[in-house]
């Protein structure tokens, strides 16, 4: 019998080499045991502690760390960019975080870039497709990327984390695919730019919970670049 320290019922091992397997739906310490019983019926239990641990997506910053993205851009072809602004009052050490991508419902990134120097209180960088229309790529202080974290769809999720471990900020639900979008009340990922709204100052570090663009998103239509650079 194998007990894999859940509620469930404990499972019969079975006669052929198949393996059993087991999938936790929560983190936390768990006792595993194996019993096994001879021909006399007698009964050898093997028992071990097992970890599981959340995906490190799902791990949110504990601090501070003044990083938001304040733009992100969706556009025809290859029109993406992402906007970090600085919304805090000391500079950033950029080379401490990175831009992760979790496509298509992943909790593992498909991409990631980590950034490089330094960014002032009030400063941006902007990620953006080096194959994109000029009026985009050659946005000030862009760093051209040739896909990679600029390669994402409305479905598929954005990050800032710390190097080190913990999530800063995000766009979409790291872990779930939508569909097409996150969309609600006009307010959409998909074929559309989206510009955070003056008021937030802060980032978004549950990457794994439901997210409402409404919420701290205003909508524009697609292709639109001109509110790169500036907040």
């Amino acid at each position: 019998m194998i007990n894999w320290g859940t509620s469930s019922t404990s499972l019969s091992l079975p006669t052929s080499t198949t393996q059993t397997s087991n999938s936790y739906s929560s983190t936390g310490t768990y006792t595993l045991s194996l019993s096994v019983a001879d021909a006399s019926g007698t009964v050898s239990t093997l028992t071990r502690l097992i970890t599981v641990d959340a995906p490190a997506v799902c791990v949110a910053d504990s601090g501070s760390s003044g990083l938001i993205f304040s733009e992100y851009v969706e556009g025809s072809s290859n029109n993406k960019a992402l906007e970090i602004y600085n919304a805090s009052s000391g500079t950033v050490a950029l080379g401490d975080f990175v831009v992760r991508l979790y496509s298509n419902g992943s909790i593992t990134p498909s991409s990631s870039y980590t950034l490089t120097g330094t960014l002032l209180p009030g400063a941006f960088v902007v990620l953006a497709h080096s194959s994109g229309a000029v009026s985009l790529t050659t946005t000030v202080g862009a760093i051209l990327i040739s896909g990679g974290v600029v390669n994402f769809n409305g479905d598929d999720a954005v990050t800032i984390e710390r190097v080190t471990g913990g999530v800063v900020d995000r766009i979409g639900y790291a872990g779930v695919d939508p569909g097409t979008e996150w969309s609600l009340s006009g307010v959409s990922t998909l074929n559309r730019t989206i510009r955070r709204k003056t008021s937030v100052t802060s980032g978004e570090t549950s990457a794994c919970s439901a997210f409402d663009p409404s919420v701290q998103w205003d909508g524009f239509p697609q292709d639109t670049f001109n509110g790169l650079g500036s907040r």
